[in-house]
């Protein structure tokens, strides 16, 4: 079966959609036919005509939503193989059709619009309405995904796949750079910072826990997100937390080298690719309890209610002091749960799917 992708999240996103798009591209190879970045058939060659071609595609987007009469002159995309869509808002500029694949990370715009930039819960309530008329191929990448989407759209679809995001490449390759003035111990959040992966809790329940007055500290490293604000204030006034803001890659392997504990509170996740980081660099994780966290992180993570600033500090508290053998214990669970994101098995997945429904 040969096919075309639309990448066009390539122009704008930088999270972990990025990664695992390229990642899929790469591994289907000679399966794909042409891959769309909006209206262009190849990426832009120069940051500013990306940048450009970015704002065009949003604006199209935008428009066919909010006002399609502005851009009723300018047709549908409609390619003559099946298309693969890498993010659900890409089907806004398409004609979809039920041969379509589309990968969808997460319900969270639709459930949880609050914890996004305003209007981009429209935009996906459009995307989405259009995928249950049409019922394309659905991939997503993890059960938690699977079964809010079904239970919001339904079940009848041409097919419905769950493929994990595989490890990264090079995630601990590198010597890792120290922070300037940044000793051991300390328990770490990777993330981006603001209201959805719940940091100024989280820097409340450091507080509360204490460990601060027994040398601990708390670092935060992350972009910004809704919220950021907030956290970032607290931070520079709750003694022992750490907010250097940008760190390079190398920063961030030494952090994850050199952190005790690992700690995610979020209350909305896509997949939440840092707990598996941390776990590749042999750290007990702190994750929110009745979560995907808790399907991607496995047994070994210990877990608390992510509104409760208690059960926050307890957590923190329990990775604190937890004992060598209760923390090999989890290292060895921990592993053995990292096969199920394993590179090549999931990617194969992937070049066995697009085999089958073709």
């Amino acid at each position: 079966m040969f096919i075309d992708v639309d990448f066009s999240l390539e122009l704008n996103d930088r999270t972990g959609k990025l990664f695992l798009g390229k990642d899929i591209i790469s591994s289907l190879g000679n399966r794909i036919t042409k891959v769309r970045y909006g209206r262009f058939h190849g990426f832009p060659h120069s940051d500013f005509m990306r940048r450009v071609a970015g704002r065009l595609t949003h604006k199209e987007t935008i428009a066919r939503v909010y006002r399609p009469r502005l851009v009723s002159f300018v047709p549908v995309i409609r390619n003559p193989r099946p298309t693969l869509h890498l993010d659900p808002l890409s089907v806004v500029r398409h004609r979809l059709e039920a041969r379509d694949i589309v990968l969808c990370h997460d319900v969270g715009p639709i459930t949880h619009p609050q914890y996004f930039a305003p209007g981009v819960d429209a935009l996906y309530l459009r995307a989405y309405e259009q995928i249950r008329r049409t019922k394309p191929h659905m991939v997503f990448v993890s059960k938690t995904s699977q079964q809010e989407f079904h239970r919001l759209y339904g079940n009848d679809y041409a097919s419905s796949n769950v493929i994990y995001i595989p490890t990264r490449l090079g995630i601990k390759e590198g010597e890792g750079r120290p922070m300037d003035g940044l000793e051991s111990p300390f328990i770490l959040t990777v993330g981006s910072i603001g209201n959805r992966k719940n940091q100024a809790r989280c820097i409340e329940a450091f507080s509360a826990s204490r460990l601060a007055e027994k040398g601990w500290r708390y670092v935060i490293v992350g972009g910004r997100e809704p919220g950021a604000d907030t956290a970032i204030q607290l931070a520079q006034q709750t003694p022992g937390v750490v907010m250097p803001g940008y760190t390079s890659d190398d920063e961030l392997r030494w952090l994850y080298r050199n952190a005790s504990g690992f700690v995610l509170m979020s209350l909305l996740e896509g997949f939440g690719m840092p707990v598996i980081e941390a776990i590749e660099h042999d750290l007990p994780c702190l994750v929110s309890s009745s979560s995907i966290l808790t399907e991607i992180g496995g047994e070994a993570m210990l877990d608390a209610e992510p509104l409760d600033l208690e059960s926050i500090a307890s957590g923190m508290r329990s990775l604190a002091e937890m004992s060598d053998e209760e923390r090999i214990r989890r290292i060895s669970q921990s592993r053995a749960h990292l096969l199920n994101f394993s590179r090549e098995p999931i990617l194969a997945s992937w070049r066995e799917l697009i085999e089958r429904i073709g």
